[in-house]
């Protein structure tokens, strides 16, 4: 070794791209809380696009920022956001613990749009894992959501997927 170099020149490297990293992390986990001091959503839909753009350690970070400041109207969109991401990864299990904490915290807070769409995730859960009565359970309080919104377009294809697997579309549910 050169006593004119004293760090080997991988060993810098590695530490720097380990900073540019820290650096990046810590500059989303700023953006993202001043972003949710400065915004919090008035309407029913929780913000929801913008978190699914970013990745799983933002969206972790985003989760735990929420849950510590108590925003009960953005946890509901980020669970639902994470379900995806891991879900997209294939962690199918952790996307249904997420689901199901998208789905109490969306009826906690009155938000029928995220609740409905949980729904139907974890209704195709539970439909590629061989248990079409829950699937279509969960497809159902779905398409009574969408209902209640107002939203033709998303009852009408949940509709359309119940028929597709065979759900009887006349349930009456009670006791869920």
């Amino acid at each position: 070794m050169d006593p004119a170099l004293p760090i080997d020149v991988g060993i810098a490297l590695v530490g720097s791209f380990m900073l540019a990293l820290l650096v990046t992390l810590i500059a989303l986990a700023l953006r993202t809380r001043r972003r949710a001091r400065l915004t919090i959503p008035a309407a029913d839909v929780p913000v929801v696009a913008n978190e699914r753009a970013l990745d799983g350690a933002a969206l972790l970070a985003a989760v735990g920022e929420a849950e510590a400041a108590g925003q009960t109207q953005r946890l509901p969109g980020l669970y639902l956001s994470l379900a995806q991401w891991r879900r997209d990864l294939g962690e199918t299990d952790a996307a249904e613990d997420l689901l199901r904490r998208s789905i109490r915290a969306a009826a906690s807070a009155g938000l029928k749009e995220t609740h409905a769409k949980a729904r139907v995730a974890l209704g195709d859960i539970a439909q590629a894992k061989g248990d079409p009565a829950t699937a279509c359970e969960h497809w159902q309080i779905a398409r009574g959501l969408f209902h209640e919104l107002k939203r033709r377009g998303e009852h009408d294809a949940v509709d359309a997927r119940m028929q597709r697997n065979g759900c009887p579309t006349d349930w009456v549910l009670t006791d869920f």
